[in-house]
């Protein structure tokens, strides 16, 4: 069997991951949980086969952008890579400067992670509209994304409001737009697919096993949504791991606070390989699979 990274055509990108130091740059003082760390070398280009690379600025890192920045940096030492970054942007205390800052360190966009994952009060799409209409008036001039990772009900609820915004700021829908398997019976996930058609919305193909974890079918049980969605926008689709597999939300229900801050989480054993052969099913005509891999992260990320 051919392996994964020999399917992936030259150049491919991974959209979403993520990088823990904590030892040199500590979580905040208020997370939900606590993984180890999770250096850049360790990432698996030689499973994923990918040289490009998005990296997620997490919600336990709090809002200094300086892990990102220092993870970005890397770039230099990483013959043939190319890294790019979505970082946690304090709208209300960021200036200009700062922004142009991070563009220039490869910095390309703002993510808002809003999946509460039983853990806190779930926010709303008018309560998420209001963020995104902040980050919008200040990133629309440097044609940046804002990633965001939200229940799929919440993307019907902004539906009206993407469709309204400013064409230079780019929406970028986290894992599948949150549709877990037999979503793809709901409204909402009609309404999804055509602000994909009018591409008004990106979507990343990733964070597959949050999404099947308990499934008998495993991953099969997204192969609806997941052909749907490429049907309705393959210049709007881009591939993610989610590496390196942090804990479900679901393993944290009914900790204390304390035992968020103190006890440090592994990372879950994904098959990063077997969704890249499954992906490739969906997919089976080369033009799309190089739209998802190379064209649509590189008009969005270069």
């Amino acid at each position: 069997m051919a392996s994964a990274a020999s399917l992936v055509p030259k150049g491919a990108w991974d959209t979403h991951i993520h990088v823990f130091d904590p030892d040199k740059f500590p979580y905040a003082a208020k997370r939900s949980y606590t993984p180890k760390a999770a250096p850049m070398s360790e990432y698996p280009s030689s499973i994923t086969g990918c040289t490009g690379v998005v990296v997620v600025h997490a919600s336990m890192q709090g809002s200094s952008p300086a892990a990102l920045v220092d993870t970005l940096n890397k770039e230099k030492s990483m013959p043939g890579f190319k890294l790019r970054g979505l970082a946690t942007i304090d709208v209300d205390n960021v200036t200009d400067a700062e922004l142009d800052a991070l563009h220039a360190a490869g910095v390309r966009g703002a993510r808002m992670h809003e999946m509460a994952w039983g853990h806190g009060q779930q926010k709303g799409g008018e309560q998420i509209i209001q963020k995104v209409r902040g980050l919008a008036d200040r990133l629309a001039r440097l044609g940046w994304v804002i990633g965001i990772f939200c229940p799929l009900p919440a993307w019907a609820a902004m539906a009206d409001f993407i469709r309204s915004l400013d064409p230079r700021v780019k929406i970028v829908a986290d894992h599948f737009g949150s549709t877990f398997p037999g979503d793809e019976k709901t409204p909402q996930f009609q309404t999804l697919l055509a602000l994909i058609r009018e591409k008004r919305l990106f979507i990343k193909i990733s964070g597959f096993e949050r999404l099947y974890h308990g499934n008998p079918a495993g991953i099969d049980s997204l192969t609806t949504a997941a052909k749907a969605i490429i049907e309705a926008g393959p210049d709007q689709i881009m591939f993610g791991t989610d590496w390196p597999h942090t804990q479900l939300g679901v393993t944290r229900k009914g900790k204390s606070d304390e035992q968020r801050l103190n006890e440090i989480e592994g990372f879950r054993e994904v098959d990063d390989e077997g969704h890249i052969r499954k992906v490739r099913e969906w997919i089976p005509d080369d033009e799309t699979w190089q739209k998802l891999f190379v064209t649509n992260p590189q008009r969005l990320f270069e």
